[in-house]
């Protein structure tokens, strides 16, 4: 005390004011709530930073366990929560060893099974190496990735894939079907033969193949497993024969697969186990040929196939019933429900310059915290849309299928890594790509079905974190957002008693939006501002060129005609030289 009075001599401390804190410290006082204040803004901090939440969930608790044991007089209402949430996980049966057992984790998790002769879901990961015998080094790799206990979809498909069961599987998105389907091939394919592709996965696009390749990778570090993504470069090499029996997994889109089995430079007829990921997009229209000729390429008499989705519409399920064979149909919540941890909300912003109002509103009031993704149905209004935003100094990119493989996978890296705060994007990001830390997904545009807004709104709330989901409509939307009101009914979102008595689309008002999307205005305020500097840039070259034709006079004139006289001669002279 006697230093402190040596060195504050002369000095202005308010000892009540804004230098409390500071005193405070100095004198001894009330030193632990001043270390667990540093500690919250330090967690905070991380939190913030951790866009896709990098972090290991075992680190995080163990850090939050520590914090705890070092300010005891920390009482939060979240902890009441995790410990309520832990207690529930304490309480479910790590081991499924009976039916009625099977029946109350179905009940709990709200999974609904169908089929003959089912097998009991598993508990935990745990209770596959026991039922199972799983590999060690398939448990110490889910271990390493914090898998901790298996989602409602994973404790479900593994047993029955494992089983040797056809499966028709449909889950919400971010629910980890990709796991759900990779472990019991892994487990099933054991060591690399020689002998060709014996699983094949089938999905609608080049960046979802690209995620599942890595998911598969990581899963067989410690065997002998050869797996392939099959790009472009990739394709060039099976010409060469050696390279037709290198791999025993292949991941690939329809149509780059059937170039090669078309050229005779693939065989599938060893094939054990197809997977379509994506099944209701891979029987749309577009799709529908080219995944029949490549189920018929699959002619192993004991193939099992297995099919995945967020949304399975019924045609999905007909097709499913005649290609497979006593197939267990699985779907967890909602057939066509929305993940129950995405927050759902409607604008109605009246015309696409009121879409770009809003958007501008909420940049300013600080909504769109990053990272975030947006929706459009068009390449034309994505590019465009970026242009509005890079305008407006917004740190955002944008991704279509005019984009080359390279450029698009650079973003999604840039994205992923935090580089990139906004991404725009038309559907080719819809389906399966695992962004986990997205905190917004906004609809600019209202999509297609029902199908296509569950999708889209997937790209947020996964692995069991909340999201929101924002839908900008327009009078000219009246027909496609009644699918959008019925889907966040279904998920339990608040939705005004007007919206749901909204009309329903009849069967060809759906067709009609699916072939040909609505047609809207431009996105126009900087492309109105490049227009109309052109037509500026336009008048006055036009008042240049009208000055200098005023000057000249009639020369002008005399001189074209002379050197209209100088070729009509010369090409005399031409006729007369031949």
């Amino acid at each position: 005390m006697d230093m402190f009075n040596l060195l504050s001599r002369g000095a202005s401390i308010n000892r009540r004011g804004k230098d409390a804190k500071t005193f405070d410290v100095l004198m001894g006082k009330s030193a632990t709530s001043n270390i667990a204040e540093e500690k919250k803004k330090k967690a905070d901090l991380a939190r913030t930073l951790d866009f896709f939440n990098e972090t290991p969930v075992q680190e995080v608790q163990d850090k939050r366990e520590n914090d705890e044991n070092d300010d005891e007089n920390n009482d939060d209402d979240s902890d009441d929560d995790d410990s309520d949430s832990d207690s529930e996980d304490k309480k479910a049966p790590l081991v499924i060893s009976t039916k009625q057992q099977a029946e109350e984790q179905r009940q709990r998790l709200d999974t609904k099974v169908r089929g003959d002769d089912l097998p009991l879901p598993i508990g935990s990961f745990q209770d596959l190496r026991t039922r199972f015998n799983l590999h060690k080094h398939l448990l110490r790799n889910l271990e390493r990735q914090n898998f901790q206990r298996p989602t409602p979809i994973q404790a479900e498909a593994m047993p029955i894939l494992l089983h040797g069961r056809d499966l028709v599987a449909c889950a919400p998105t971010g629910s980890g079907k990709t796991l759900a389907f990779a472990v019991p091939i892994v487990q099933a394919l054991k060591q690399h033969e020689g002998g060709g592709i014996r699983c094949l996965v089938v999905t609608p696009t080049k960046e979802l193949a690209t995620q599942i390749y890595g998911q598969f990778v990581k899963l067989s570090q410690g065997r002998d497993l050869h797996i392939c993504v099959l790009n472009k470069s990739q394709a060039a090499k099976f010409a060469n024969e050696t390279n037709k029996r290198k791999f025993d997994i292949m991941i690939s889109t329809p149509l780059r697969l059937l170039a090669l089995t078309n050229q005779g430079k693939l065989d599938l007829s060893r094939v054990k186990h197809v997977v379509l990921d994506e099944v209701d997009k891979l029987f749309e229209q577009g799709f529908i040929q080219q995944t029949d000729s490549i189920l018929e390429q699959c002619t192993a008499p004991d193939v099992q196939r297995a099919m995945f989705s967020a949304t399975i519409p019924s045609g999905v399920e007909e097709i499913a019933g005649n290609i497979m064979v006593s197939p267990v149909r699985v779907i967890v919540g909602k057939k066509e429900g929305a993940n129950t941890q995405i927050e759902q909300r409607i604008v109605y912003t009246g015309s696409e310059h009121g879409k770009l109002i809003e958007m501008r509103r909420m940049l300013q009031e600080g909504e769109l915290e990053p990272p975030v993704i947006v929706f459009l149905q068009s390449v034309a209004r994505a590019k465009a849309l970026y242009h509005e935003l890079i305008y407006d100094g917004v740190n955002v990119d944008v991704i279509h299928g005019e984009r080359t493989q390279r450029q698009r996978d650079r973003v999604i890296e840039r994205f992923k890594n935090g580089d990139i705060w906004v991404l725009i994007c038309t559907d080719v990001l819809a389906r399966g790509i695992d962004f986990r830390g997205v905190s917004l997904v906004i609809n600019y545009d209202v999509p297609e079905s029902a199908q296509a807004y569950v999708h889209r709104i997937g790209r947020t709330g996964r692995a069991g974190r909340t999201g929101k989901a924002i839908t900008f409509y327009t009078k000219e939307d009246a027909v496609g957002i009644k699918a959008v009101v019925n889907v966040m009914k279904q998920s339990g979102s608040d939705v005004p008693e007007w919206m749901l008595s909204m009309r329903k689309a009849t069967n060809d008002e759906k067709k009609r939006l699916r072939f040909k999307p609505v047609e809207r205005d431009e996105i126009s305020t900087v492309a109105k501002r490049k227009r109309d500097n052109e037509k500026d840039k336009k008048k006055n070259k036009k008042k240049k060129s009208d000055g200098k034709d005023g000057k000249d006079g009639n020369n002008d004139n005399d001189g074209t005609d002379e050197t209209m006289k100088k070729k009509r001669t010369g090409e005399k002279s031409k006729e007369s030289e031949k």
